[in-house]
């Protein structure tokens, strides 16, 4: 061996790792120098530097020792620690190419995806976690699959996305399947119900759809908000809900919020919501995130020490969809560098997941189709010169939402409604401001058109 190159090489070939953890963790490191029982290595990437040296070190040390004969310290580097290492710039850009996300590696899919199949966690009461928060939701859901709730008819589910409302409209799927496997059980988005019977409705299909829904055991309809504003959809829904409940079928409704704040829904169909039961679900308490931390571990058959659940559970407070994206993303950390969970790995997701929690830059396309929809308008016409008094005011509502929630200029803005001005843009803005101030009924339409925005 002829230099220190020759050396880590020789080092790199002994260790028993996978091919994956190989070409993610190790291949992108650097020899850059062996000073007497010093082992310096260069990694352009802070974060790959962490995992490394936190999941690596000591196999390294152990490589380098059955090679050299004696004990060495390893420092590992990157870009600004180390003033007497220099890295050649194009050392440096080759080594800083970007790491292939999870979903692009077949073998890392695979694993996840076994894991998964073996973890039996699915959408079941067994599966839930049930705390102060969410109680009463879980004991009206599991009295109706057991068909003890007849005084639960409609029962309606309200709560913030993320905590455990489709999860509830499947477990009581599941359960009443496996009572009951002839019954007829639809559970279906409100969004699906909605672009079903437009569907039907353009091919002349109302017959099916009606069969389809009316005449249904059990009706399950998530996300109901989703109704606003769709006068048609309302009126198929209203008639399907008293067909099944004058037949006395379970319905079960959930939503982002209570009935009397879904605006552009109509009184008929309101009243029918707050006939039964309904019940919120609020934020998972400390002890619950844990125990759903805890639940999900033991099903993907992951040993996390506690004091990391711990940091978890103190940390992702959001909803249950975050703190399962953690577990999910930590399993798969946990296979790349083939170790234990450790407290720096929880902190690199924690990170990450919370990053990914805020919210997704929403599209003009998304705010003019579903203005659209409200005002009853086309988008094309929406972006048109029409001067026709309900399409200015679709596109004034639009020009409004989109400068509220995507952050673009009013000259940008402008450029998506054929090229308009910015004191054209700057005018939309505050007439609807104006008219909000005035017109209860608008300002609702409006808050209700950017929260339902929001949550697409």
């Amino acid at each position: 061996m002829n230099s220190f190159n020759d050396i880590f090489e020789l080092m790199k070939n002994s260790l028993e790792v996978s091919d994956t953890a190989r070409h993610l963790w190790i291949d992108p490191i650097k020899p850059v120098k062996l000073n007497n029982n010093k082992v310096v290595l260069y990694l352009a990437d802070s974060y790959v530097k962490k995992i490394v040296e936190e999941n690596y070190s000591d196999v390294f040390k152990k490589h380098f020792k059955e090679i050299l004969g004696f004990d060495v310290e390893i420092e590992f580097i990157t870009d600004g620690e180390s003033e007497s290492v220099s890295i050649p710039t194009e050392e440096k850009l080759r080594l800083s190419e970007p790491i292939p996300e999870l979903q692009d590696d077949p073998y890392i899919v695979s694993k996840l995806q076994e894991s998964e199949n073996n973890s039996n966690y699915k959408y079941t009461f067994d599966t839930f976690i049930v705390g102060e928060n969410n109680h009463l939701a879980y004991a009206a859901c599991k009295s109706i699959a057991q068909g003890q709730g007849r005084n639960y008819n409609p029962l309606y589910i309200y709560s913030e996305p993320g905590l455990g409302k489709t999860h509830l409209l499947c477990a009581v799927k599941n359960e009443v399947k496996a009572l009951h496997p002839e019954y007829n059980i639809v559970l279906v988005s409100a969004e699906t119900f909605v672009n079903e019977f437009v569907n039907s409705v353009r091919t002349n299909t109302t017959d099916v759809f009606k069969q389809k829904y009316r005449t249904a055991d059990m009706l399950l309809v998530d996300d109901v908000q989703f109704f606003s504003g769709k006068k048609e959809s309302q009126n198929e829904l209203f008639h399907t809900f008293n067909e099944l409940h004058t037949a006395g079928k379970q319905i079960i409704l959930t939503s982002d919020r209570p009935q009397k704040e879904i605006n552009d829904i109509e009184d008929r169909l309101l009243t029918r919501f707050v006939w039964g039961l309904t019940v919120d679900i609020s934020s998972p308490e400390f002890e619950t995130r844990l125990a759903i931390i805890k639940r999900k571990a033991e099903l993907l058959n992951m040993r996390i020490p506690n004091n990391v659940m711990e940091y978890m559970a103190d940390k992702l407070k959001n909803n249950i969809r975050q703190i399962e994206g953690a577990i999910i993303k930590m399993n798969a950390m946990s296979m790349l560098t083939e170790s234990t969970p450790t407290m720096m790995m929880a902190q690199n997701i924690v990170r990450d997941v919370m990053t990914e929690q805020q919210p997704v830059p929403v599209t003009v396309e998304k705010v003019i189709t579903e203005v659209s929809h409200i005002f009853n308008v086309s988008p094309e016409e929406i972006r048109s010169q029409n001067r026709n008094s309900q399409v200015s005011t679709a596109r004034q509502v639009a020009i409004y939402v989109i400068s509220k929630v995507t952050g673009l200029s009013y000259t940008s803005i402008g450029k998506e409604f054929g090229g308009r001005d910015h004191s054209t843009i700057v005018y939309a803005t505050n007439k609807v401001k104006t008219v909000m101030q005035k017109d209860s009924a608008y300002r609702a339409t409006v808050e209700d058109l950017i929260k339902n925005i929001g949550n697409m």
